[in-house]
């Protein structure tokens, strides 16, 4: 079941959002509360993989215990920088780029395409300088 849950973990992480977006439009007063879940579980996800990778280099003897404990903190606190950057930028950005639709529906898609798009800008970001910061000793 885990090894499952691994090797499609993206398009069910994809399903999860797309199903996400559609209950909070059906359903606008638990829209907020879907979002905040649904970014606390990729959080959690993405720190298990986090601690797994940096775990199976300390069993190998790559990394010592001190090594393995900071690379993880350091880690997952550079994916909670990025969500936090990417989601501020990306609101402000799609803000400013579809306060002239007048459509509901093609502003929602603009929206998300200029966040998302935002978002992987400063994912890239804080990936090239976090990965300055965790070196792994090989």
């Amino acid at each position: 079941m885990i090894s499952f849950l691994r090797k499609h973990s993206t398009p069910i992480l994809f399903f999860l959002l797309l199903t996400l977006l559609i209950l909070a439009w059906i359903f606008p007063a638990i829209g907020l509360r879907l979002g905040i879940l649904f970014l606390l579980f990729a959080l959690v996800t993405a720190s298990f993989a986090i601690v797994g990778k940096h775990r199976e280099l300390y069993r190998q003897g790559k990394i010592t215990r001190w090594a393995f404990i900071r690379n993880a903190a350091l880690e997952i606190l550079g994916v909670l920088l990025a969500m936090s950057l990417a989601g501020w930028l990306g609101r402000q950005v799609a803000a400013l780029a579809t306060q002239g639709i007048g459509d509901d529906l093609i502003r929602v898609l603009a929206g998300l395409v200029v966040g998302l798009l935002a978002g992987i800008g400063i994912g890239f970001l804080v990936r090239q300088t976090w990965g300055r910061l965790v070196r792994i000793a090989k």
